[in-house]
């Protein structure tokens, strides 16, 4: 009787395991709500990481996916991952997958902008470039203000193209900036590279004259250091500050 007790027992636990397992394998929290991409971020689907791209452009990629009625355990997350880094400020996406509900994280690593482009001193960004040299078109702008960006000028014409800027020159546009910025003490407002071999800075107190950009130009800017608190002791009005040459500067007053 005790065995027989035994094994009609085991055999009842053994019935409740596997309707358990199937209860849990069909259980409605594993599978994506229908109305996922009209409900707010958070319930079911949560991104990270994004300083760039914002949560709707993501948001439209997504919806190219649409819900399958089958649990979220048994979809594919890298075709959604690979899509998302076909737009051009992401370098990787992940995306994982939660029960309890069913719900996405998406958390993304995006570029790093190095520059903005503008055509004139008073004119938005038209575009920017990252460090690793990937062009972050309009539609991604303006970048927050928590990107320290150097602002160029430039209409992107004359054989000197910014969607063609090699990464060097990119790197080394920014080291400009901020070299500039550390040898003057003062923010840089831009470097205009509107005229070709006659670049000009425009520092918080005064302009700078660069010339040509090349690799003299790094040791050239580092008279600034010592040509400003002489303008300011002598009470001159500047036009320009000449760094154009190697061994010689000077500084261009306003004409009366």
């Amino acid at each position: 009787m005790l065995r027989r007790t035994y094994k009609f027992v085991r055999f009842v636990f053994i019935i409740f395991i596997f309707y358990f397992v199937y209860r849990i394998s069909i259980c409605h929290y594993w599978y994506l709500s229908s109305n996922i991409y009209n409900e707010p971020l958070g319930k079911h689907i949560e991104i990270l990481g994004n300083d760039i791209v914002s949560e709707n452009k993501i948001l439209k990629t997504l919806k190219s996916f649409p819900v399958e009625k089958k649990p979220l355990y048994m979809t594919d997350p890298a075709p959604i991952s690979n899509k998302i880094e076909e737009l051009t400020p992401i370098k990787r996406a992940y995306v994982r997958r939660y029960w309890l509900p069913a719900r996405y994280l998406i958390m993304v690593e995006e570029v790093t902008p190095a520059i903005e482009i503008a055509p004139s001193e008073d004119a938005p960004s038209v575009a920017a470039l990252a460090f690793t040299g990937e062009l972050i078109t309009r539609e991604y702008l303006p970048l927050k203000s928590s990107f320290n960006t150097a602002k160029i000028l430039s209409y992107g014409t004359k054989g000197d193209d910014y969607e063609n800027w090699n990464i060097e020159k990119i790197n080394n546009l920014y080291k400009l900036f901020v070299l500039l910025e550390e040898y003057s003490g003062e923010k840089v407002m831009f470097i205009d590279l509107r005229i070709p071999h006659n670049a000009f800075a425009q520092l918080e107190s005064v302009k700078i004259r660069l010339g040509e950009i090349d690799p003299s130009v790094f040791e050239r800017i580092k008279a600034i250091h010592d040509i400003l608190p002489a303008i300011s002791d002598l009470k001159l009005k500047t036009q320009y500050i000449d760094l154009s040459w190697k061994n010689t500067q000077y500084i261009k007053e306003i004409e009366n």
